[in-house]
């Protein structure tokens, strides 16, 4: 086997590639002769796989709320469907191991040695909520309280927005503000503003000492108690303004307030955010993005752009005729072509830059930028304004949205060029008895002052004498919400291929439950381990007990130049040369030690013979993908670092016949 480093340019600059040259050959049989015995066919047989870190258990959790006025109904829908998100996060449902395709799921028995958990189970978890309220900054617009900032991206508005201050969900200051109903927050809520931190905690393992109980009323281990806790942090009610900016009060929470965990960090959000967790961003809303350019937040942006900032605070202002709709500032967030003079919103290069220069000059305050290394931990889904039927398509095994279809065909092959998309080819119909529905940009209903829904609520039924008041309950094209998810799931960033990690479902459903279902599976994936191709042939070391003639190598990031022995890194053998250079830099790397484990019939069969840092063949069941028996696992601080690349090597002889 020879292995060689190369650098290939692809989408997003230049990216780690690691090739594997294995010789083939095959027993040859005489034409004439027959041999004595029977003669094996022997294939050897090259595996090059990115290893993915399997250690990622802990989730970070960020809910948007949109608490705009039209969000009444879907707001009730979703709390009361909340609860099952978070207890099937921290306890999945399990699966008989033995019974034929599992058996039903159920709640797992710590007694049954038959369980096995339908996906891992987030054993830490920080859940920090949002609002969609940034106010109107520069002007007064009625409803929008503290209009320089509404809630300023501040996890739990209740306790730190200072919008929301004066409509408190169940004491509004406000005049003509709505008070939220009984039963809308659960009892666990005792109406003090102060009764929760910025964010609440959940962890599972007693025994974890990194887990945080300081103060039992921020952390707990009983997910029951903890999804009251967090109904009673996402439950904001409306009354917050009308104008929402829903993806930069996300940007705000997590980049531009710091809610990293880094020391000395004195952010009003600082330690939502851990290095070593999954990020989980769900958006709630039934309306298009509004994150209007405020210059005062550019930090830079514009600059990095090769432009300077333009301000469209303005917008706000009902007199303005610099806009799409010369009087109604709601639709002028409708009414334009995205890019053009009327555009009021950030470009979305400044949530997810997918147009670098060069990998030195990127823009690094995107939200990419919070997981400088892993873009594949950052999940974003949204339950926003999309047909009740979001179009889909089978590639291979798995169910893919059909992103085109929803934003239309992308201008000159680019999918990436948002401004240049032919929305005029998104998706449209009509919905069943409910009316029409379009995907369309600038699509006003020709009866309406609003535009054609993107979805109305499952079952209702169209009138089209009253098709412009409220009493149909209707959700509006999210074009840059869906174009964000599109980019987390589509664009190359995860070493050059598709992240996967973008989804969105309807808020028009009247069941939740689907859309749940399909989020905890997306942040399953994530927290599971990767199956390898096949089984890895075990041959028994010098001890007796199980190896595989494979390795697994590490590029570390750039900077790093020392393969660190203390976790069980060392240079590789029979390598000339180990520095790997990627777009000019040099990059170090290192062969991760191979941990032995126990062979099968043994009391620990299967297990790391011993708990130094390294590697090993996983043969267990993967609780994420139960008929997965093989992948690569890692010892305690054995596991990949932050911004490293690492591969797994083998050559294997395959026989090719049973």
């Amino acid at each position: 086997m020879t292995s060689k480093f190369e650098a290939r340019k692809g989408a997003g600059g230049w990216r780690a590639a690691i090739s594997v040259v294995g010789a083939m050959g095959a027993a040859a049989l005489g034409c004439l002769d027959r041999p004595v015995a029977a003669v094996v066919p022997v294939i050897q047989s090259g595996i090059s796989e990115v290893v993915v870190n399997e250690s990622v258990e802990k989730v970070d959790l960020l809910l948007m709320v949109d608490n705009s006025g039209s969000m009444r109904d879907n707001q009730t829908n979703i709390m009361a469907q909340f609860g099952p998100l978070i207890s099937r996060l921290t306890n999945p449902p399990c699966i008989s191991r033995t019974m034929p395709g599992g058996g039903a799921p159920h709640a797992c028995n710590p007694a049954n040695m038959d369980d096995t958990p339908q996906y891992p189970a987030v054993k830490d978890l920080h859940v920090g909520v949002v609002s969609s309220d940034l106010g109107t900054p520069g002007s007064t617009v009625p409803g929008c309280d503290d209009s320089d900032r509404g809630d300023h991206g501040l996890l739990n508005p209740i306790r730190n927005g200072p919008a929301l201050q004066i409509h408190l969900p169940w004491a509004p200051r406000r005049t003509n503000a709505e008070t939220a109903p009984a039963g809308f927050r659960p009892t666990a809520c005792n109406n003090n503003t102060n009764q929760f931190p910025s964010f609440i905690s959940f962890c599972s393992n007693a025994a974890d000492p990194s887990c945080d109980v300081a103060g039992m009323f921020a952390s707990t281990r009983d997910s029951a108690v903890f999804a009251d806790w967090f109904r009673c942090n996402a439950g904001l009610f409306v009354n917050g303004c009308g104008l929402e900016s829903q993806i930069e009060a996300v940007w705000r929470g997590l980049v531009f307030h710091d809610a990293t965990s880094r020391a000395g960090n004195t952010s009003p959000n600082a330690g939502f955010l851990r290095e070593d967790a999954l990020l989980a961003i769900l958006m709630l809303t039934d309306e298009e993005d509004g994150s209007v350019r405020n210059c005062d937040f550019d930090s830079g942006f514009s600059a990095q752009g090769g432009g300077s900032c333009r301000d469209a605070k303005d917008v706000y202002v009902s007199s303005s005729g610099a806009w799409a709709h010369p009087t109604n500032p709601d639709l002028r967030f409708y009414l334009y072509r995205p890019g053009d003079d009327r555009d009021p919103t950030w470009n979305m290069d400044r949530y997810y830059n997918t147009a670098p220069s060069t990998v030195a000059n990127r823009w690094t305050r995107d939200l990419l930028s919070l997981k400088p290394g892993h873009p594949e931990r950052i999940v974003f889904a949204g339950i926003v304004g999309v047909p009740l039927a979001v179009p889909t398509r089978m590639d291979g095994t798995e169910t893919r949205i059909e992103w085109d279809r929803l934003l239309g065909t992308p201008a000159a092959g680019n999918p990436n060029d948002f401004i240049g998309r032919n929305s005029a080819m998104s998706a449209s119909g009509t919905q069943e008895t409910a009316g029409p529905f379009s995907m369309q940009a600038a699509n006003q209903d020709p009866m309406c002052t609003h535009v054609v829904p993107a979805c109305r609520r499952q079952g209702s039924m169209y009138d089209p004498m009253r098709s412009c008041s409220s009493a149909q309950q209707m959700a509006f094209p999210s074009r840059r919400v869906v174009e964000l998810a599109r980019r987390f799931d589509e664009y190359p960033a995860c070493n050059g291929t598709a992240c996967r990690n973008g989804l969105v479902t309807s808020i028009c459903s009247t069941n939740f439950g689907p859309a749940m279902d399909a989020i905890i599976q997306k942040i399953a994936s994530r927290i599971g381990g990767k199956c390898l191709p096949r089984v890895l042939r075990v041959t028994p070391d010098g001890n007796g007990n199980d190896e595989v003639s494979c390795v697994v190598r590490e590029i570390l990031p750039a900077g790093q130049t020392m393969c660190d022995a203390t976790r069980g890194r060392n240079d590789p053998e029979q390598m000339t040369d180990r520095t790997f250079d990627d777009n000019g830099t040099p990059r170090t790397v290192c062969d991760i030690r191979q941990i032995s484990t126990a062979p099968m019939g043994t009391p620990t069969a299967g297990q790391p013979v011993n708990t130094m840092p390294g590697w090993y063949y996983d043969r267990s069941r993967d609780a994420s993908n139960p008929t997965c028996l093989q992948r690569i696992s890692f010892t305690s601080n054995g596991a990949p670092g932050p911004g490293t690349i690492t591969r797994l090597e083998c050559i294997q002889s395959v026989s090719t016949m049973n």
